[in-house]
């Protein structure tokens, strides 16, 4: 018994040299934690964006939507007075005539910076101004 006890202090102890200069046989968890904290905030994680515009309630150039650079993003419009066709300026998207009270959507990766609006082709008001960074 003796023998096994000397065989696994010994380990520790031969272990506790190798850990690169520690003066403790013990893990340091805090040091493993801020090496992991400090990859995950360099690592980019896309986020999923839903902003849904219907236009003439919550719609006009002052709204400005902040979004990640890098986020999925699903842009619902509802235009619920008449047909209307929605542009998303700098990424040149649109989901063509929308009729009336229908929704249409637009999907896209922001993988560019900068302000970006959304505008109706039928009044050309500005809708929404989605703002990357």
């Amino acid at each position: 018994m003796k023998t096994r006890l000397f065989i696994v202090v010994s380990t520790v102890v031969a272990l506790a040299a190798c850990s690169g200069g520690s003066d403790t046989a013990s893990t340091d968890t805090s040091a493993v934690t801020t090496v992991d904290s400090t990859v995950n905030s360099t690592i980019a994680v896309p986020e999923n964006v839903t902003i849904s515009v219907t236009v003439g309630v919550d719609s006009g150039p002052e709204r400005i939507e902040q979004v990640a650079l890098g986020s999925e993003v699903t842009l619902t419009l509802v235009n619920p007075n008449e047909d209307d066709e929605f542009h998303l300026h700098g990424y040149d998207l649109s989901p063509g005539e929308t009729p009336k009270g229908d929704t249409a959507t637009i999907t896209f990766t922001a993988d560019e910076a900068g302000e970006f609006e959304v505008e109706s082709h039928h009044t050309e008001d500005v809708l929404v101004i989605i703002n990357v960074s």
